[in-house]
């Protein structure tokens, strides 16, 4: 992936400015139209846009606030051929990177467009949440005061839509980013499991409590705690846990006096909470006490424009980690993606890309690649239209697939289990048994 730079007009420093910095490795959007700005804007999210001011080019500030609307993070700055200080000040001040003349020389534009790349993410990337999409954005800009407080935070949204990054991002664009940052899933303990987890328990409290241990809230003193999936959460221990948000201390299991903790909580869930409430399975109290601050995050369908950022991330994320020489995607791919309706969100598209990059026989990811049972639309092959001929027993299957795994990993097992979503035992325990069977 090239870093992308927008650069509208046609003036004679315009286009010079795109053949030094295509040189420089830079992807270069190039436009005359200013009609198009904001479907360019939205499509490709460019780092920086340079734009020409003329006497046949819209005002500044109506350019400012098409980019601004479509990709807020992306650095503007204006090339004009004769500009007034008040003007360029005023540009400044309403959002503008920089405002300079076209008589500038070549060599300081470059500099400064470099300088304003350096300085703006590649990506609209909010400190680990990745997004380009406009209200998304925006709701981050509004929540970032807001992160700096002590205020509970409720975030609600389908599986997989990424409502712990989310959390995360909070804690580091707060004033706690520098205390620690602790989670525990709510619906992966049992009751009596979660509740030593969360508040902890003196030295003989139950039979093999044989040292005193922190709970939850205490490591996180100081920092945040995530309680994820806070509606799997027993009723006994929501009770307690309005307690301690109420009084701010937690009492040890086995404990003789409350211990006090400074915590910033935060709670996910995936289901209806308030349907949970009107149920009975949710205290209304806690409910209340934890939505101070409601944030319902959108699922990947309801923000296409992520899908191709997302993909594209991910790619270089797992090409890095595997040391595979994968570098995008064949032409068409990212578009059928961008059909899809991912009901499985980003955790989908981020296991489908990893898959992927470890099945790729090329540097360039093509649907064979993706395993994609649909057609160029997007839409989802049913796997009934399967002929009895294609239909092979349970175990071939699983044999092929083990050994396609082994070939993709060049022999790795660890990056194999990983692929097939088993351990690293079941996979050698499978190649055993092959092995026994003169299969391998």
């Amino acid at each position: 992936m090239k870093t992308q730079v927008l650069l509208v007009g046609g003036h004679e420093t315009i286009v010079l400015l795109a053949e030094e910095l295509t040189r420089k490795g830079l992807e270069i959007i190039n436009t005359r139209d200013y009609e198009k700005i904001f479907q360019l804007i939205s499509k490709e999210t460019p780092s920086v846009a340079v734009c020409e001011i003329s006497v046949e080019s819209p005002p500044f500030r109506q350019i400012l606030d098409t980019i601004k609307r479509a990709s807020p993070h992306t650095a503007v700055i204006f090339l004009a051929e004769e500009a007034r200080v008040e003007e360029a000040v005023s540009a400044v001040k309403l959002g503008a990177y920089d405002f300079r003349l076209l008589s500038t020389d070549l060599e300081v534009l470059v500099k400064l467009i470099l300088t304003a790349l350096r300085e703006s993410p590649k990506h609209p990337v909010e400190e680990g949440f990745i997004t380009r999409d406009p209200e998304l954005l925006e709701l981050l800009e509004r929540l970032r005061p807001v992160a700096r407080s002590r205020a509970p935070i409720l975030i609600t949204g389908e599986s997989g839509t990424g409502k712990e990054v989310l959390a995360r991002w909070f804690h580091r664009v707060s004033d706690r980013s520098r205390g620690p940052f602790i989670a525990i899933n709510c619906a992966a303990l049992p009751e009596a499991l979660l509740e030593s987890e969360l508040f902890g328990y003196e030295k003989g409290a139950f039979s093999g409590a044989l040292t005193r241990k922190k709970g939850k809230f205490e490591l996180a003193d100081g920092g945040t705690l995530l309680l994820d999936e806070v509606t799997e959460m027993p009723l006994p221990l929501q009770a307690k846990l309005l307690r301690v948000l109420q009084e701010g201390e937690v009492d040890r299991l086995g404990g003789a006096y409350p211990v006090k903790v400074d915590v910033r909580v935060i709670a996910t869930t995936n289901r209806d909470i308030e349907a949970e409430v009107a149920s009975g399975r949710f205290r209304e109290d806690l409910y209340f006490r934890l939505n101070v601050i409601p944030v319902k995050l959108p699922p990947l369908r309801e923000r296409k424009g992520d899908i191709r950022l997302l993909a594209e991330h991910f790619l270089s994320e797992f090409a890095r980690r595997y040391g595979k020489n994968v570098q995008g995607f064949v032409p068409g791919v990212l578009e059928i993606l961008e059909s899809y309706t991912f009901p499985g969100n980003v955790r989908e598209l981020k296991n489908l890309i990893e898959r992927a990059v470890l099945l790729a026989r090329n540097n360039l990811i093509t649907l064979e690649d993706l395993l994609w049972e649909g057609d160029s639309k997007g839409n989802r092959a049913p796997r009934e239209t399967a002929t009895p001929l294609e239909i092979k027993p349970l175990k071939e299957i699983e044999r092929e697939l083990i050994f396609k795994a082994l070939e993709a990993c060049g022999g790795n097992r660890t990056r194999a289990a990983e692929l097939l979503g088993i351990s690293v035992r079941t996979l050698r325990n499978k190649l055993q048994a092959y092995k026994a069977q003169g299969l391998l």
